[in-house]
């Protein structure tokens, strides 16, 4: 009994683990380690220009913006827990204005997860990096999306799949020149944040299998950026949602773990 109890820990330790890592690396991972030894994690964004399809919309963006403020602090800490850089610093500015000056170009994705493709403004990158003193930037963009997935019942036994609206992550690591080194898109079936959701109860009680499509509500999305971490793994006192990310996108900035007696390279 022991020994089961034991390999059903490891393989949740090893699940919990797995679900950690996301995003891909556009270069091999030595080359990023010797590229990025320095990272600057910018203030986190909202594309008030993407799909942001509610029915207050407008104060979905206002929503975001406000709860996003000064949340990039604890996504710096974790990196620096994992110890894969010689320093993460939070690089100060407004978000809003950040995300005109260095961002060019917005593109749909075109495969299954959606979502934005982001590009940047080397000059403007170049800058910033320089006057922050670091390798290249983590840029973290909010944006709204439609997307086929599929959505289950508080029961976890009946689901629908269908177009839903929802507010996905687009993150990227951008070398002064522009290079996106390192990318990330919430996958299909982990959004950041549902806007909508399948009235599975409205169905049952009118005897019906036409199951209706609606928006949360916009005290329902508040209620649920603001709900707390109350998970066996990794309680923290950021927001679930908010923790759950930063978990994810630290997991998959982990190239490696840097030397601690590796010295920065002058200029």
């Amino acid at each position: 009994m022991r020994r089961v109890l034991c390999m059903v820990m490891l393989v949740l330790v090893v699940a919990v683990a797995a679900g950690c890592a996301g995003g891909v690396y556009n270069v091999p991972k030595d080359q990023y380690k010797s590229m990025v030894k320095t990272l600057g994690v910018l203030p986190l964004m909202v594309d008030s220009g993407s799909a942001i399809s509610h029915p207050e919309s407008r104060q979905v963006i206002d929503l975001l913006r406000r709860d996003n403020l000064s949340k990039e602090d604890s996504l710096v800490e974790l990196l620096r827990e994992k110890k894969a850089y010689f320093d993460v610093r939070a690089v100060d500015g407004d978000p809003s204005e950040l995300f005109r000056r260095i961002t060019v170009s917005r593109k749909v994705a075109g495969d299954e997860n959606g979502g934005y493709v982001y590009r940047f403004r080397p000059e403007a990158v170049s800058r910033l990096a320089r006057t922050t003193v670091t390798d290249a930037l983590l840029v973290v963009i909010f944006n709204g999306a439609s997307r086929q997935e599929r959505r289950w019942d508080r029961t976890k036994i009946n689901y629908l799949d269908a177009m839903y609206d929802s507010i996905l992550v687009s993150a990227a690591v951008v070398l002064p020149s522009g290079e996106v080194v390192w990318e990330y898109r919430s996958p299909v079936g982990n959004p950041f944040l549902n806007l909508q959701y399948p009235d599975f109860d409205e169905a049952y009680y009118n005897k019906t299998d036409q199951v209706a499509v609606k928006y949360v509500t916009l005290a329902g999305l508040e209620r649920a950026l603001a709900e707390p971490d109350k998970s066996w793994f990794g309680q923290s006192q950021l927001p679930i949602l908010y923790h759950k990310l930063f978990k994810e996108l630290a997991g998959g900035l982990k190239p490696g773990f840097m030397n601690p007696f590796d010295k920065p390279e002058a200029d």
